[in-house]
C-alpha cells in the first residue's frame, strides 16, 4: 500500500474518549477475514493511518528469530527509524515490544536520552516524537509479539485519543496475529501429519 495515501477524517459514533466504534468495527471484520500475519499488520497499520489525523510514519515491530523486524510500513523513513533501533538494541518501539501485557511507549525526540541513537536517526528524518504500542494479546506474563509505531512530525505529538486510539488498535492486532499464527501453526502441522501418514 502505497505510503502516499492520506488519512481520512475521524468520523462520527465514538466509544469512550473519541473512539470511532465503527472504525473499529471494520477492522476487527478486517482481521477475522485476515488469513496471514502479514494481511493482520497492514489492516492494523492501514487503520492507525486513518484514524491518527496527526500521524506521519506508521510501521509495525515483531519478534523474528531472536531479533526483530519491520513486516509491513507505510512510509519508508519509518522502516528506516525501526531498523535503527534494532542494530542498536534500544529505543521506544524494543521497549514496547518487549513489555508483558499492554501498554504504551510515549516520548520525544529531544527528550529521549535513554535511546541517543534513535534519538539522533529521528531528528535528523524530522521527527519530532514517537508512540509505540505493545501488541500484547492478554495482561498476562507473557512477552508482547510486537508493537505498533506511530511516529510524529511535530513534538508532543500524540494526543489523550490518540493514545486511547493506539492501544485500542495495538490489542486487536495483538488478538488477531496470535490467532492468525496459530492457525498457520495448524496447517503446518495438518501438513506433516498428512505427509507422515502417506504410504512410503
Amino acid at each position: 500500500m502505497p505510503a502516499s495515501a492520506g488519512p481520512s477524517a475521524r468520523e462520527p459514533g465514538a466509544v469512550g474518549s473519541g473512539v470511532p466504534a465503527r472504525q473499529f468495527a471494520l477492522l476487527a471484520a478486517q482481521l477475522l477475514a485476515a488469513g496471514t500475519v502479514t494481511e493482520v499488520l497492514t489492516h492494523v497499520a492501514l487503520a492507525a493511518h486513518r484514524l491518527l489525523a496527526v500521524v506521519d510514519g506508521v510501521s509495525v515491530t515483531v519478534h523474528s528469530g531472536g531479533g526483530f523486524r519491520t513486516p509491513v510500513s507505510l512510509h519508508p523513513a519509518a522502516a528506516e527509524l525501526d531498523q535503527v533501533q534494532y542494530d542498536a538494541d534500544a529505543g521506544p518501539c524494543l521497549a514496547a515490544a518487549r513489555m508483558t501485557g499492554p501498554g504504551l511507549v510515549s516520548v520525544d525526540v529531544d527528550e529521549a536520552g535513554d535511546w541517543p541513537v534513535f534519538a539522533r536517526a529521528a531528528a535528523r528524518r524530522g521527527y519530532g516524537s514517537v508512540l509505540c504500542a505493545a501488541l500484547a494479546p492478554d495482561p498476562g506474563p507473557a512477552m508482547a509479539l510486537g508493537a505498533l509505531n506511530l511516529y510524529f512530525r511535530r513534538p508532543h505529538g500524540p494526543v489523550a485519543a490518540d493514545r486511547d486510539v493506539a492501544l485500542l488498535l495495538a490489542t486487536h492486532g495483538a488478538l488477531a496475529l496470535a490467532h492468525a499464527r496459530a492457525l498457520s501453526y495448524g496447517v503446518v502441522q495438518h501438513g506433516r501429519l498428512r505427509k507422515a501418514a502417506l504410504p512410503r
